[in-house]
Order: structure tokens, then sequence, then C-alpha cells
């Protein structure tokens, strides 16, 4: 705003409230902000109103530091009569000098003059509809709104609400973005606060690349001040995710561990802790939930993995104070056939489209097409119906090849009826050039890499400073910290053109084995780096490799131990063909095939199971004979007797463990030995036959004695006392 103006309009707003404010003189100015506001609050709000009285309040605390004996001299002459004329004049003068010697402070006014204060704070605590009840705010006025609302978090930082949440991983969001997102975007974002007013659920959809991510990533920004950064959750680079993920990461967000008590019980989660989390989410108080490209996991509309159903069903239905915004190409739909969201709106509301024409030229215009013609630059916008990726393109496209060539190729689209996707590839496609080549290879990553990442990815044809060039043509994103991704639509077309597919997926699956896993894993995440190198084998058609990877990184241990089995059926389901049992096998090795089977008998065993693990359990023992691998033979047998066990077929239970202990005994196998012997004591247990369990017992606990397995010495020990007890 022009500086004469805003001092024009701070000596009108000043002016009516400075003979109560400036009673005492300077002194009363130099008791603080504090005495200063509660001076107007008490003596002005019944002469001025609340209106005026906090405008003036606010104002006087922006100017109060830095007020000057010139700015003095005018407000003490103004306080004593309004009306003189002059000495308004004088005092407009002395503000807009000021003002021009304090830029920020002629920002930071602007603000303050513009805005309805009592309006701002009833957004700040969640009142979205009695803040737009005035005039809607433009982009500008939004920025300041931010700022003020980043201002008033500051200031509320140790309230007891935000210390109950860890912070969220939010999406890379620069500085330049924010602004042109918020300012573009500003009627959207009036849309989306007034609709979080009254609704739990948020869904941004959009064809790809249209800003679904970046408009959520702007409301987190005018979320109340009393609700803590969001959990962001990104199912496109966390495209393997099952509930327990989400669960344990929301755990940790909010401090809850009970949510993510399954994982100490070594169990997948169910409903119990959905229920858990719904409940939890219902005690507390406002937060905001951000699930991103949840298509990702959509299979026509509908939800592709039961456990997440759950969770969404639970959101949608069941009570709680959660804010939960999604983003979805597609509209998410229930079991039932209802939609994820509570109201749906008619297509064309519910669909976020491109730039508007004014916005969209204004951006092509300030990223260095501002010598471009108005008339050619709407031109422009209209031939990519203001796809924001699409002017990104554009931008780069006009500086390398002229606006008549670009306009060309517009026409040309325009005649072939071209939707705006297919443009926008167009467009791809001419400016990525002789880096093509590049951003194909690097399509194959799931999720961001560093620069050593990347340069795998370089040919005998990489030009020099690819790199840089390709984040200059906005092809390449960084967070300027060493990881580098492409956008998903980007990274969609990258992929379909890339012809060597299953040579690209091997050096990936190079670059993650070549990297270590920390020492001391913990957790799935710990283990990221192994997961995706198993992935980009299975992609190569590389299995026996993907399979090692499983077997040499203990992965099926670790993920059994910390009760992930679903991503342990996941990652051994991909190294076996369709039909898992008749198809030919596409592993080369047998018992590593064995292996797999069997791995996936014990998940499914423990996701309680028991029939679907014995299928599995059959063909590992099957293998296991077949190549005369006698351990693996007495494993397998040890698990159809814990199987059937737990079916409660005891008799037949028996008939296994005798098998697996003949075999234990013949290869010396000590433990498995011990192990056989305690399942016969707790099988004959469970029959009702104490001598025979106290006999087998006994012999488990010698062994177990003798190989120092506390274990099993604790658990026979336990078994005979019971027993023994019983028979007296």
């Amino acid at each position: 705003m022009d500086p004469v103006i805003l001092a024009q309009q701070a000596t009108d707003i000043l002016v009516p409230a400075l003979p109560l404010v400036y009673a005492g003189g300077k002194a009363v100015a130099d008791r603080g902000k504090e005495v200063l506001g509660d001076m107007i609050y008490e003596k002005a709000f019944e002469k001025l109103g609340r209106e005026s009285a906090e405008r003036a309040t606010l104002l006087l605390k922006k100017i109060n530091p830095k007020i000057g004996s010139s700015l003095e001299k005018a407000l003490k002459k103004v306080s004593g009569n309004p009306e003189d004329s002059a000495a308004k004049e004088d005092l407009q003068k002395e503000i807009l000098k000021l003002l021009r010697e304090n830029p920020d402070l002629a920002r930071e006014i602007e603000f303050t003059i513009n805005f309805n204060v009592e309006n701002i704070d009833q957004l700040a605590v969640g009142n979205y509809n009695n803040f737009f009840k005035f005039e809607t705010p433009s982009g500008d006025e939004f920025i300041k709104i931010i700022e003020y609302l980043d201002q008033r978090r500051t200031e509320a930082r140790n309230q007891e609400i935000l210390n109950r949440y860890n912070p969220s991983n939010l999406p890379y969001y620069p500085e330049k973005l924010k602004q042109f997102v918020t300012q573009n975007r500003a009627e959207e974002l009036r849309k989306y606060l007034t609709y979080l007013e009254n609704h739990r659920i948020l869904l941004l959809s959009g064809i790809g690349g249209v800003g679904k991510s970046t408009l959520a990533r702007a409301l987190v920004d005018l979320r109340p001040i009393n609700v803590p950064e969001p959990f962001w959750f990104n199912f496109n680079q966390n495209q393997n995710a099952k509930l327990g993920d989400i669960l344990e990461k929301l755990a940790a967000y909010m401090k809850a561990p009970e949510i993510a008590s399954f994982k100490a019980e070594r169990r997948e989660p169910g409903k119990t802790d959905v229920d858990k989390l719904t409940g939890e989410l219902h005690r507390r108080s406002e937060i905001w939930i951000i699930f991103d490209d949840l298509s990702t996991i959509l299979e026509d509309q509908r939800f592709a993995d039961t456990e997440i159903k759950l969770l969404f069903s639970s959101l949608r239905y069941n009570t709680h104070n959660a804010k939960i915004i999604t983003t979805s190409r597609i509209l998410p739909m229930l079991e039932n056939g209802e939609s994820l969201l509570d109201v749906v709106e008619d297509e064309e509301k519910q669909n976020l489209k491109g730039l508007r024409k004014d916005f969209a030229v204004d951006y092509l215009a300030s990223n260095g097409l501002e010598d471009v013609e108005p008339k050619k630059l709407e031109e422009l916008t209209t031939g990519v119906d203001g796809h924001p990726l699409a002017l990104k393109l554009l931008v780069e496209l006009i500086k390398e090849f002229g606006v008549k060539d670009t306009l060309e190729d517009l026409s040309m689209y325009q005649e072939s009826k071209d939707d705006t996707i297919k443009k926008a590839r167009k467009l791809f496609d001419k400016l990525a050039g002789e880096e093509k080549e590049l951003l194909e290879h690097v399509s194959v990553y799931r999720e961001p890499v560093d620069i050593k990442g990347l340069k795998e990815m370089f040919t005998e044809n990489t030009p020099i400073n690819s790199v840089k060039k390709l984040i200059d043509k906005s092809l390449l994103e960084t967070d300027h910290n060493g990881r580098y991704w492409l956008h998903p639509l980007v990274q969609e077309f990258s992929y379909e053109d890339l012809k060597y597919k299953k040579e690209t997926h091997l050096i990936a699956y190079n670059y993650y084995k070549s990297l270590n896993l920390p020492e001391n894993p913990t957790k799935k995440e710990d283990l990221q780096l192994a997961i995706e190198a198993h992935d980009h084998a299975c992609k190569a058609e590389e299995y026996d490799l993907a399979a090692t990877i499983i077997l040499r990184s203990n992965i099926h241990y670790l993920l059994d131990l910390w009760g992930n089995p679903r991503t342990l059926i996941e990652m051994c389901e991909k190294l076996l063909p369709k039909d898992h049992f008749k198809d030919e096998p596409i592993l080369k090795d047998k018992q590593i095939h064995g292996a797999v089977l069997g791995n996936l008998g014990l998940s499914y065993s423990h996701l309680g199971e028991p029939r679907k693990a014995i299928e599995y359990y059959e063909q590992a023992l099957k293998i296991a004979r077949e190549i005369g691998d006698r351990r693996n033979e007495g494993n397998r047998l040890r698990n159809l007797g814990s199987a059937h066990y737990i079916l409660g077929e005891i008799r037949k239970a028996i008939e296994y463990y005798e098998q697996a202990l003949k075999i234990s005994r013949q290869i010396s196998d000590r433990r498995g030995e011990d192990i056989d012997l305690g399942n016969l004591g707790n099988a004959y247990s469970d029959l009702g036959e104490s001598r025979k369990a106290i006999e087998f017992l006994k012999q488990s606990l010698a062994i177990g004695k003798a190989i120092e397995d506390p274990r099993i010495i604790g658990f026979c020990e336990q078994k005979l006392k019971e027993l023994e007890g019983s028979d007296e």
C-alpha cells in the first residue's frame, strides 16, 4: 500500500483515541503495551466502539516502540485538540516519516489497519464462519493473517495442548511457493476453511499436478492457534504402508503409546486399536490429520487394504474432534457404498481446478515473462487450463523456445482437444530434452534420494550439470538439504517412457544395497533401505536376490518380532507366482523357496489364520523333503503341530510334534529336541494326561538347563509346578 495512504488511514484511526490514551502525556505510553492496551479497553470501548478501540490499541502497540520526540509532540498536540486540522496534518507527516524509515513497521500496521482484529482472533481459535462474515480476504491479506497467526502461536507456545504432541514432518514448502499458493488460491482457502467449520473430513480432489498437496499445506498455516502442527502422512511416499505403520506414527505424534500397544503384544492391529485412536481423538481438543495422495492406495475408488479401510471408516463414522484433510485424484468410497465424506458436493464443486486466468497470468509475468504482452500470456494460460505444473513448464519452455513456438504447440493441442494432463505431458516431453533419459532413470525411486542416488542413474549420455538444469526447469524437486525427488506427475510421465525398466531397477537395487542399515534396528523404518532394495530387485525380476535380502538382513525375524507380519507377507508374496502352490516357482533356489513359504506360514499364524498357515507349511514341508533338508523338515513339522494345536486339534498336533522330535534326535538338533519335548508336554497337559506331560516336560527342562535357555527353563518349571501341584 502507498505509505501516504497508509499514514492517512493510521491518523484517522488514532485521532479519536488519542485524547483518552495521551491524557497523561508520554509517561502513559512508556508504561508499556499492556497498560496502554488496558487504558484503551477501559476508557475507549464505550466511546469509540469495540472495533475502533481494538484497531487503535493494536496500532499504538506497533508504533509505541518507535515513537520519537517529533512524533510524540504531534501526538500530544492532537490529543489536546482532535479537531485541529493543522495538528492532524502534522501527525500524518510524522507517521509517514516513521513508515518510510521503517518499511517492516509499515507492513505490520497495514495489516492492523486493513483487518477487523476481533474477527481475526475468532479465526485464530477456530471460529471460521464469524471470521468470514466480512469481505473475502485477498491473497496478500491471507499472507498477513498467516503472519499474525504465527505471532499468536509464538505467544501460545507453552500452552498445555501444544505440549501434548510431537512435531510432524511437513512437506518442503519454500517461501516463494507459499506466497504463490496463498495469494492465488485465496478463494479456495476461504472455501475450505469455512467447510472445516462444520465438517470433520475435507477432500481436496482434482487431476494430478493441480496443486492439491500445496493447497493442503497452505491450509496448515491458517489453522487455529491452539491446534498443534498437523500430522501429515504421504501415501505416495509410503506405498507399502499398513495400518500398523500409520497407528505407530500417530501414537508417536500424539504421545499416546497405548495406540500402538499391538507392537508390544506382537500382533497385527485391528478394530480395537483403531477404536483406541478415535477414542483418544474424542477426548482431546481439535487436531488436524492430513492424508496426502490417498488415491495411491485406492482401487476403483475403494480401499485396497482392509485394515486401512477400517481406519477411515472409523474416522468417518465415530465421534471425535479431529479434522481429517485428504488429497486424492478420485473420491474415496467405503465398503457400504457410502462416500468417505459426510457431505458430498456436486462434482463441479468437489474438484480443485486450475488457477484463474488473472492469477495464472500474474504467475507467468512474475516468473520472468513480464515482457510478454498480456494478451499472449492469457492465451498461454488458457491453453493449459491454468494447470500449476503446466504453468511451471511453460515458463521454462518460453525461455528456451520463445512465445511464438510455444503458442503454436498449444494451438495444436487445442485442435486435438487433448485434456489438461495430456497437454502437460506434451510440454514435459519437449522441456525434458537431453535430460529426459536421466529423469526416466530417476523415476524408479519411490522416495527421495541423496545426490549419490541420482548419480547412480547417470549414463555416458548424461549432460554436465544435468541435476542443476532439471531443478532450474522445475522437473526435479529438492529440499536444498541433499534430498531429491520428482513431482508425482513428472515421475509418472518419465516412468511410462523408461525402456529398460528391469535394468534400471537393478541399478536402484545396487544403490540401496550399498547403503548401511542401522547397527541395532528397533523399528520397521530402520529397515527401509533393505525394503527398498527388495522392491527394486523384484521389479528387476531378480527374485533370488530379493529373497536373499529378507533372509540375510534377518528381516523375517525382525518384522515378526516387531509385530509387522503384513509387511513380511507383502514382501514374500512378491517372490511367488500368481498361484502360490500350482504355478511354476519364480525362485531358482528351492531351499529359499521353501523358506519363503515357511515365513508366510508363520506370518499367517501370527495373524490368527492357522488354516492358511497350514497350507504354506505343507508346501514348505514338501520342498524340504524333496531336497533332503532335514533341519527345515523338522521345523515345518513343528510349525504344523503348532498350527493344529491353535485349532484345538491336539491329537493331530502331537503326531507332528513326534515326527519333529524324531528328526531333531536324528540330526542332533538339541534346541529343536528341547522345543519338541516341551510342545509334547504342553499338548498332553491339555489332554489331561498329566503323567505323560510331566515326563516330556522333565526331559525338556534337562536339555534347557544343558543348553542354558532361560525361556524353556522358565516355561517347563512353571508348567511342572502346576501339574505336580494338581496331582497332590
